[in-house]
């Protein structure tokens, strides 16, 4: 504003001036943790600014662009994701984070060496186990076997082929994990045998 002066009114200039709003976000994986067998994408929970970009260390399979994660193809592990709001408008860079945790899917394999076992063996018969503990074992009716540690009794088993099953519950993001193995309890052979002319002469031809 100038003054009236020779003259002249008052001079009036004006101009805009645009205050842009400091962008915010915030991001969070509510599936976390993840378990590394979980099917198709994980997808992240944005509130606040979008046009962000997402990205994490080696390992994490993200999507830049949606922050969708892939927990199949990702390694097992605890990540921080980063969405970056590109400075703009005068405002400086934002970032905002949340962290994501991939567990290793269960994996077990178990056997029972010495199958098969005869009905007639004295105590228990352990099974051997790779991989996965704190599962339980299971089997059909007729088999002894103890859910705990997966040993059988063949003296109290009713001879057959029987199928174990070793389960894992669902823990940590992975759904319930089952194996299998075969165990064969054979029968005890019986016989009698017996001579129907007994008594018999020392002379009979």
């Amino acid at each position: 504003t100038l003054p009236a002066a020779g003259g002249c009114p008052v001079f009036v200039a004006t101009t805009n001036v645009e205050i842009i709003p400091i962008p915010t976000a915030t991001i969070s994986y509510s599936g976390s943790p993840v378990g590394a067998s979980t099917a198709g994408s994980q997808t992240v929970t944005l509130v606040g600014t979008s046009g962000g970009t997402y990205s994490s260390t080696a390992g994490l399979s993200i999507d830049a662009t949606t922050g969708s994660i892939t927990p199949t193809t990702s390694s097992p592990g605890t990540y921080t994701v980063t969405y970056t709001i590109a400075a703009a408008g005068g405002c400086g860079a934002v970032t905002a984070t949340a962290s994501v945790q991939i567990n290793p899917a269960p994996s077990a394999t178990s056997s029972y060496v010495g199958s098969p076992f005869c009905s007639s063996a004295v105590g228990s018969q352990a099974v051997t186990r790779t991989g996965t503990t704190g599962g339980t074992y299971s089997s059909t009716v007729g088999l002894t076997i103890n859910p705990t540690t997966g040993a059988i009794t063949p003296s109290t088993s009713t001879p057959g082929t029987y199928t174990v099953t070793y389960t894992v519950a669902a823990a940590g993001g992975c759904p319930v994990y089952t194996t299998t193995t075969t165990v064969v309890i054979t029968a005890l052979p019986t016989a009698t045998i017996s001579y129907s002319g007994s008594p018999v002469g020392a002379s009979t031809a």
